[in-house]
Order: structure tokens, then sequence, then C-alpha cells
């Protein structure tokens, strides 16, 4: 079978939600972004509100959430629900689509799943052994489990938060611009639209863009050459949740709490360790998704894309 350079495979799926009837999908790709921006705003701005109050409520009952690095980080986690929630919304209300139009696919769902979670841990793995062997990071030995319940609900956490940007970014996002468009055009529009969400973070610039849009690009290829968007979800969430509470490093800027590991970064080189935005923002990181692009275009494209039914609105 030949590798699908193209993207053609997924070119009738596409057909398929545009043939929909009622679908109200935006032609103009311009009016697909300006939504997405301001789903995105609305989804900052809600999630800030619930956080303040619950830092409100927090306070009353004598903690304080920002003292605690992982209590404030798990809240942050479970607080991606009000994303998932929202781009449900947006999917069946604005564009009138069921939600398996999103890859949301019920056939094979541990296979992508577990296989997803395998290639996220061994992604980071990979990032974490170039970076040690560079001199980047180094290996402070393995920590005491204190609060076990904690690690779980932080685990719990990012398997929630992977899920909301996977489905908001290539669930939604790319769906949506793929429909009336060409489908490198919806790979590259959200992929860039993730990396500029992360624009806030500490430590943001040029180099953690351009891995950011990498791995962007190698979760839309995931999910068209698998025609599931489990994958990719797992996938995204094991390579944060290694990355902070396994490795012990910080999460596109963000810093772990509890770990299984710990390394320390080094201040040089920075090319290599990332910097303040961490090793996300190194040379690693680029090599491995580099690799992982490569392999996810020239791979022989073996399944038949998005055979489900669309007709049915269930997940």
């Amino acid at each position: 079978m030949k590798s699908d350079l193209k993207l053609q495979a997924p070119k009738p799926y596409f057909e398929r939600i545009r043939n929909l009837q009622g679908v109200r999908v935006p032609k103009n790709i311009f009016l697909v972004l300006l939504l997405f921006w301001v789903y995105i705003f609305c989804t900052i701005y809600l999630e800030q509100i619930i956080y303040f109050v619950i830092s409100i409520a927090a306070q009353i009952c004598g903690y304080n959430i920002a003292e605690n690095i992982d209590l404030e980080l798990s809240v942050e986690l479970f607080l991606t629900l009000v994303s998932i929630a929202l781009t449900l919304v947006c999917c069946k209300f604005i564009d009138n689509r069921p939600f398996r139009t999103m890859y949301l696919t019920r056939g094979k769902f541990l296979r992508h799943y577990l296989t997803g979670a395998l290639l996220g841990f061994a992604m980071m793995s990979a990032v974490i052994l170039l970076a040690w062997c560079g001199g980047a990071i180094q290996f402070e030995g393995m920590q005491p489990l204190r609060h076990p319940f904690m690690m779980l609900l932080m685990f719990a956490g990012w398997l929630i938060q992977g899920f909301s940007e996977e489905l908001s970014f290539r669930g939604w996002l790319m769906t949506s611009a793929g429909t009336h468009h060409s489908v490198w055009l919806a790979v590259a529009a959200n992929s860039i639209c993730f990396a500029l969400v992360h624009a806030s973070n500490d430590g943001f610039a040029v180099f953690p863009a351009v891995n950011l849009v990498l791995f962007g690009l190698t979760a839309s290829l995931l999910v068209l050459r698998t025609g599931s968007l489990w994958g990719a979800a797992a996938l995204h969430s094991l390579w944060n949740w290694a990355q902070g509470n396994f490795f012990g490093m910080q999460v596109s800027g963000i810093p772990s709490g509890s770990t299984v590991l710990r390394f320390t970064q080094m201040q040089k080189p920075e090319w290599l360790g990332g910097g303040e935005f961490g090793l996300e923002g190194g040379a690693g990181t680029t090599v491995v998704l580099l690799a992982a692009v490569a392999i996810l275009l020239l791979m022989p494209q073996r399944t038949e894309h998005g055979t489900e039914d669309m007709t049915n609105g269930t997940v």
C-alpha cells in the first residue's frame, strides 16, 4: 500500500459531513476561525470564573488552593470539563452536526486509546533521554509517594485535559475547517491555533511555538490515519502526565508537583532543555515530533477512513 502524503483518504469523511442534512458549518475559513476563537475566549473566562468561585469556597473551608501546587493543578485540569461541554454545544447547536463527526468513533476504542497512551509515554521518554544525554537535565532519583490519592487525581485530570484539547482542536476545529476546504488546510489551521492558545504560558517563544505546531501536526495525522480521536487524546494525556508527574518536568511552562521520578532542568544548553518553557521548547522535542510526523506521513493507509454512519447523533 502507498503512503498518502496528500491526505486523500480522509476526504470522503469530510464530504459526508458537508452533505449531512441541515449542517451549518461556515464555508468561509475566516468565519470558522473567528467562531473558534470566540469559543476559546468564552472557555477561558468561564473557567476563570468557576476557578474563582472554587477558590473562595476553599478559603472559607480553610484551604488556599494557590499554596498547594498539586491541588491547584488538579482543579485547573478538571476545569477543562468546561471546554468539553462547550465544544459539544458548538458542534450540536452551531454546526448542527452529530458528535460522531468529530471522530468520536465507537469501534476499536480500547485499542486506539491504549496505543495512543503507549505512544505518548514512549515519545516523552525519548525526549527525556535525548535531553539527559545532552546534559540539559539531571536525574535526581525516585520520589517518595506521599499522596497517592492526589497522584491518581492528577492522572485523571490529565486524561480529561488531553481529551478536551483534542476534542476542541482536532475534533471540532479540524473537522469544521476541512468540511469545505482541503484536509491539509484543516490540519495547518488547527495546529497553528493550538500553538497560539499556549502563547500566555511562561517561556513561550518561537522554538516552543514550532514544537507546539509539530505536536498539533502529530495529533492531527494520528486522527486522520486511524479515523478516531481516541488515540490522539490518549497520546496527549500521557505525554503531559509523563512529563509532569512521572519525570517531574514542566509541562508547557507549568511546574510539576508530586512525581514518580525527579529530573532537574539545567540552565544550559537552553536550546535542548527549552528554558523556562521546559522540554517542550527544546530540540529533543523537535526531533521526536519530526520523526513522528514523518512516520505518520509515510506509513501506508491501511484502514478505510471514516466508515461509520454519521447520521446517528450519539457518541
